[in-house]
């Protein structure tokens, strides 16, 4: 927490701000990491001077944060691992106590995005409740001269007993640019949501450049409203391109709305002060009241529960994201697309989509839409293609490198995709491939859609890499074919991890220390050979390729929060594309017994219904769309 007072414009003090000579060393306990990393030295160097117990408490949280650190990998901590147009950023969750909600621009609906936010957050469940604050609240409470210098400090005590009191709170920056209440919901953020309308002009609004001009290391998050649910391709990219310091994501929220031209409380005329602080007050009760009433579609629906936009940004917030991880398997992979039907008609809502090789096309496909009825119909339709062997014939070449040009399977990837990109996908979506070049793996959560899918989905030999910034792009199921890790570490609490991968044939070999190419063929063709058939050249290929692939799977599914999956899908093979309808089947059925299985042990991740939560449903109506 950050107040804004005597030290400076926009300077973070911390709740010390308010501590006195009276100050006991007992109270250090309650200062939280958060704040420390945001606490000025020179404050610091002075209270520690009057209180020498705050250094002893500071290196007990560097030493106790340094043992976490070295017992738990990153993956466990909650920290975010992203690349975003070739530079990774890091960000977190943990100790997320105040959000402010903070407009792009004058005239977005930042009250009503607020108050639905709040809806959501309530509904969830957030330990020791919820609350959102506006400048009408603090006018209410604390009277026309609580932004005036003597009312700073009471403000500043104000704000830290509510932040004491309640898990999450919501700064609603519904003033003017330069309004004192819009500089103290900058300065009070642990994370910034700069809402912005998607259809308007992508150019640096008022508030961020006032932000930027503000001492903050608050964590920046960007919101697009969307009246339609369905984003252009690129437009996400136009908003990204010049905004560097958003370190913390994008969100894509549908939102019914309208737009005003003018700023939510515009800056009153000098007719005294009295009257100026009334009108303020006015003015922020008529919109809040105005807001509400211009809400159009309901939080809550019994058909999807905790499905809508909302829930997915308030489970962000929370740390509470759900996670669907697809691994690679080829044909095998359209089990796939029959789990996550079964998902949907569970109601269990998906954050965060990662896969690999096929896992990555099936997930690209849903995390576009959010939709299992167009993923089926395209699925089918790439799958049909890729079963047809006259194309895979015609698109042969001398196997310099591989066995065909690849331009066949880039154009069926292609028409399923066209230029779409990963940013404009409705929900958050990545892919991971191996880079041959540098001798690492990637994860990728931005560009050309098709390009990052086909280069997840080349399995040497069969297919060329893809050649990414003068790097070679294959299968990223060469290095990790399920990918809970990474996934984790996106801040995923649980994560539903489908297993589609081929099991290698582990019987015991015996065939001596040294081995005839002529012994193993006949054994090979000799019905009545008791002994077992050596692996081929291509199989110790394959295994070799996938060692480490084989490891990181085995420390995927004892990982906390995973719900490994795995479908009764061995009896096909890699290429048996044309048994579309027959796998998705067994993919389904799988699906519906495991979660049924869940249901039943009480083990099943979704959120309990309270008697809150029973009394919006009941003075809510069916949903009409998604929210």
């Amino acid at each position: 927490m950050t107040v804004v007072g005597e030290y400076g414009q926009g300077e973070s003090v911390g709740e010390l701000e308010v501590m006195t000579e009276s100050t006991r060393p007992s109270t250090l306990h309650a200062i939280r990491e958060t704040e420390l990393a945001k606490f000025p030295r020179s404050l610091f160097n002075s209270l520690a001077q009057e209180h020498p117990g705050i250094t002893i408490q500071v290196s007990k949280l560097i030493a106790q944060r340094m043992r976490d650190l070295v017992a738990h990998p990153r993956s466990e901590k909650g920290i975010e691992q992203a690349h975003v147009g070739g530079v990774q950023t890091a960000t977190s969750n943990v100790n997320l106590r105040t959000v402010a909600i903070v407009p792009v621009t004058a005239g977005v609906p930042v009250v009503e995005f607020g108050h639905r936010l709040l809806n959501a957050l309530h509904q969830m469940g957030v330990p020791r409740g919820v609350t959102s604050l506006n400048q009408a609240a603090i006018l209410n409470h604390l009277g026309r001269h609580a932004f005036s210098k003597m009312g700073k400090l009471k403000l500043s005590q104000y704000l830290a007993d509510l932040e004491e009191k309640y898990g999450l709170v919501l700064y609603i920056a519904d003033t003017n640019v330069n309004a004192p209440w819009t500089q103290t919901c900058i300065a009070q953020a642990d994370s910034i949501l700069l809402v912005g309308v998607a259809e308007a002009s992508p150019r640096i609004g008022e508030y961020e450049r006032f932000l930027l001009g503000m001492k903050t290391t608050a964590k920046k998050e960007l919101v697009l409203l969307h009246s339609e649910r369905y984003c252009s391709p690129g437009l996400t990219r136009r908003w990204l391109k010049n905004r560097l310091w958003i370190n913390g994501g994008h969100h894509h929220i549908q939102m019914a709305f309208r737009l005003t031209t003018e700023p939510s409380h515009p800056h009153p005329k000098k007719f005294g002060t009295v009257l100026k602080q009334r009108v303020q007050i006015l003015q922020a009760e008529i919109q809040k009241y105005t807001s509400r009433r211009i809400q159009q579609t309901p939080l809550y629906s019994a058909q999807t529960p905790f499905k809508g936009d909302f829930h997915r940004l308030a489970r962000r917030l929370c740390g509470k994201s759900v996670g669907l991880v697809l691994g690679g398997g080829g044909a095998r992979g359209i089990a796939q697309v029959g789990v996550i039907k079964a998902l949907e008609e569970a109601g269990i809502p998906i954050d965060i989509i990662g896969g690999t090789s096929i896992g990555s096309f099936i997930g690209a496909l849903y995390a576009r839409d959010a939709d299992v009825v167009p993923m089926y119909g395209r699925a089918k339709k790439f799958s049909g293609r890729m079963g047809s062997m006259w194309r895979f014939a015609l698109d042969l070449t001398y196997p310099t490198v591989s066995y065909t040009t690849g331009h066949e399977f880039n154009r069926g990837i292609f028409k399923t995709f066209g230029d779409s990109q990963i940013e404009d996908f409705w929900l958050e979506f990545y892919c991971n491939t191996t880079n041959i070049s540098r001798s690492r793996a990637e994860y990728h959560s931005s560009g050309y859609v098709w390009r990052y899918v086909r280069a997840s989905m080349s399995l040497a030999g069969l297919l060329p890499p893809i050649c990414d910034e003068g790097s070679m792009l294959l299968d990223g199921g060469y290095i990790d074919n399920l990918t809970v890790a990474h996934m984790k570490s996106l801040g995923a609490d649980v994560i539903f991890a489908v297993d589609v991968g081929s099991i290698d044939d582990n019987t015991p070999q015996s065939y001596g220390d040294s081995l005839s190419g002529f012994w193993s063929m006949f054994n090979r063709w000799n019905p009545f050979s008791s002994l077992p058939n050596p692996p081929t050249l291509s199989e110790l290929q394959a295994r070799l390729a996938y060692v480490s692939s084989i490891d990181n799977l085995e420390r995927a599914k004892s990982l906390s929060g995973c719900l490994y999956m795995r479908p009764p899908i061995d009896p096909y093979g890699t290429l048996d594309f044309g048994k579309f309808d027959e796998i998705y089947q067994v993919g389904y059925a799988y699906g519906k017994e495991f979660l049924d299985r869940l249901r039943n042990e009480g083990s099943l991740p979704i959120p309990e219904e309270t008697e809150e939560k029973r009394k919006l449903q009941r003075t809510m109506a069916p949903r009409r769309a998604s929210i």
